[in-house]
């Protein structure tokens, strides 16, 4: 038996799960179940998902670094124009 923060014993919750009875799925469903995700892993990769996940990979190999590297510029390029500003090297912010 274990103990809580509040140092009230746990057995009557123990209790309660040990009295729960299990579940669990019928030999034809699971036939089912092991049936479908043999054919989904078996299944060869149309060539209009392929496209899609090139697409995507090209997407985030090189667009979003590209954007990414474009608002770290805006940032550096705008708190550089700020710092300047208050030293006086250009006009006001």
């Amino acid at each position: 038996m274990t103990v809580d923060r509040d140092d009230k014993p746990d057995g009557d919750v123990l209790a309660s799960l040990a009295r729960l009875r299990t579940c669990d799925v019928s030999q034809r469903r699971s036939r089912q179940l092991r049936r479908r995700c043999h054919a989904m892993l078996q299944a060869e990769p149309s060539g209009e998902r392929l496209s899609g996940r090139v697409n995507g990979a090209l997407f985030r190999r090189d667009i979003v670094p590209a954007l990414g590297g474009a608002w770290c510029l805006a940032y550096v390029v705008e708190i550089i124009r700020c710092t300047a500003a208050i030293y006086g090297y250009f006009g006001t912010p």
